[in-house]
């Protein structure tokens, strides 16, 4: 009897320790990253030590005594030894499928004046004698001391064509063999007369500059387009260069290719580029989650054939690594150029600027594609083309129409009453700091547009969205702003300074706005990102259950400066569960 009760102590025992084993053995998770300042962003546990990932999805979040558990013999640790780890960042607004076509050639961004200016262009045109188009981006007009003209680049490149495009990608600026190879003449018409137009001396000669993408006809026509291959250049480039930056997931607000005004090549080059992105998942290649809208830019375009067209994008593409969300909206040139739609005149003058789509159109397409589940940003810079966004959101709500994420994307200058009817409809907002900062010395031609008190009451009031506590998505928009200000580090710290992080010496602006928090800016970035994307149950927070998309930190920004901000180091960005770079 003794004998059985000992074989069966034996073999309970024996049992006993083989489930604990077993249950060892399942707990054990693949990577294990203890001794962190794990930020979470999540609100019932926004600090922890340590994260497990299992596959490509967070399975604990805790202390590091308790992640002890989930350490076996096949599970990689990592000590972070005080290191900051938060969400995979979340850009919310850039155009990195196919904007890299724009950042070819010479380069102008750190040119402080039109002499060095000149110099570069002429200087890269010399270097390379048997290019037969000399291109380049960057140029500002405030840099310029005013709108160039084609008689400059006469001046040192008069025998081959030349096209530069500005720093915000919607102005270019050319020679006057650029102009007689594409047949650009006093006859040759503006496309929407005050938004889209060259820009003309008194007897209505074309002066070598043109506004609003104007000039998108004459990067085709000069034969620089080869969607097939520059799209997934694109892609690779840019998006690697943003991961290595701590990002893992964008929000494409349209396809920025040089087909953005023609219909219906726009079209057939966005779903292009949805199937090259495709086919880089397929193979193990794609360095970012990826989810994007086509644009309606023009006028003539057909409301029903953009929805058509989007809904079978949505259905065909809807993964967790790439997705159609809706459309977008961009109805208006820029305020430098007096060409964004005002509620009151620009400054000495009569005109209030004009659109390129009309609030009539915008309440019909919006009407339309919300009514069929497609969300619709709106690119917002004046107060007349956000009053319309707000006017057409506000009746798709009234409508009905509760199940689609509407967006008002940059919210540059909004009068204060529309202000209030977005935090009354918390609708959802996306902004880029520097649009509204003294980057590029634009403090000036926004003044000598506006006047202060206009600036003072209507412009950068995003921080204001967060302190009223709606979600606000912050973005870099590449190629609006140069590549090299594409790191979610570098807008956080110009949200939580209101100064331009790439000048030192840069003021608070506007002067009289308060910043936002480090905590709103984290979460901008994060989060209310992923909102954007109809991703928040998935990304955004270190969360058991979501995705691991995580980034590593070499100081917790809640440790440093403000100032120093963009400068805290990324140790590795985390897709998926898979490391997309690790520092050395």
């Amino acid at each position: 009897m003794k004998k059985i009760q000992f074989t069966l102590s034996v073999l309970f025992i024996t049992l006993l320790i083989g489930c604990k084993s077993e249950t060892k053995k399942e707990t054990a998770a693949d990577s294990v990253f203890t001794n962190g300042k794990v930020y979470t962003v999540n609100e019932s546990q926004p600090w922890a030590e340590a994260v497990a990932v299992t596959g490509n999805k967070i399975v604990f979040v805790g202390s590091t005594a308790d992640a002890q558990a989930y350490i076996g013999e096949g599970t990689e640790t990592t000590d972070l030894a005080g290191k900051m780890m938060l969400p995979g960042f979340v850009d919310s607004h850039n155009h990195l499928i196919a904007a890299d076509w724009i950042g070819q050639g010479i380069l102008l961004y750190d040119a402080t004046n039109k002499e060095e200016t000149l110099k570069m262009v002429k200087d890269y045109a010399d270097a390379n004698p048997d290019l037969p188009v000399i291109y380049g981006a960057g140029w500002a007009t405030p840099k310029l001391g005013g709108l160039p003209t084609a008689e400059d680049l006469d001046a040192i490149i008069p025998d081959r064509p030349v096209l530069l495009i500005d720093y915000t990608s919607h102005e270019a600026w050319m020679n006057s063999a650029t102009m007689k190879d594409q047949n650009i003449t006093k006859d040759t018409p503006d496309a929407i007369p005050g938004t889209t137009y060259w820009v003309r001396d008194d007897a209505g000669n074309p002066t070598g500059v043109a506004i609003e993408f104007q000039w998108l006809q004459i990067y085709l026509g000069l034969g620089l387009w080869q969607p097939d291959t520059m799209m997934k250049e694109s892609i690779l480039k840019l998006m690697g260069e943003a991961s290595s930056y701590g990002t893992t997931s964008v929000f494409g607000p349209g396809l920025l290719s040089p087909t953005l005004t023609i219909v219906d090549e726009m079209l057939k080059d966005y779903e292009t580029a949805m199937e090259v992105i495709d086919q880089l998942i397929k193979d193990g290649k794609m360095p970012l989650r990826s989810f994007s809208m086509p644009a309606f830019k023009t006028e003539d375009a057909t409301p029903d054939v953009f929805i058509s067209f989007t809904k079978r994008m949505k259905e065909k593409y809807n993964s967790d690594m790439h997705g159609v969300t809706g459309i977008k909206i961009h109805p208006e040139s820029g305020i430098i150029n007096y060409g964004a739609p005002l509620l009151k005149p620009y400054e000495g003058t009569d005109s209030k600027g004009g659109f390129g789509v009309t609030p009539e159109r915008t309440m019909e397409l919006v009407m339309a594609a919300n009514k069929e589940g497609l969300d619709v940003a709106i690119h917002t810079e004046g107060s007349a083309s956000t009053r319309a966004a707000i006017d057409a959101f506000e009746a798709s709500i009234k409508a009905g129409n509760t199940n689609v994420r509407n967006q008002l994307h940059h919210y540059m200058l909004v009068h204060p009453d529309d202000h209030q009817r977005v935090i009354d409809n918390k609708m959802l907002v996306n902004a880029t700091p520097s649009f509204t900062n003294t980057f590029g010395n634009q403090d000036k031609d926004y003044e000598k547009v506006l006047g202060k008190e206009r600036i003072n009451e209507m412009m950068g009031r995003y921080p204001d969205l967060a302190h009223a506590g709606l979600p606000v998505g912050l973005g870099s928009d590449y190629p609006g702003t140069p590549i090299s200000m594409q790191a979610p580090l570098q807008n956080i710290q110009a949200a939580v300074t209101m100064t331009d992080p790439s000048n030192p010496d840069a003021v608070a602006y506007p002067t009289n706005r308060k910043p936002m928090t480090l905590e709103q800016a984290i979460r901008s970035f994060a989060i209310d990102g992923a909102l954007f994307m109809h991703m928040e149950d998935k990304i955004g927070s270190i969360e058991v259950g979501k995705l691991a998309d995580l980034v590593i930190l070499e100081k917790n920004l809640f440790d440093v400066d403000k100032s120093e901000i963009q400068n805290v180091k990324i140790m590795a960005t985390i897709l998926d569960g898979k490391y997309m770079n690790r520092a050395d």
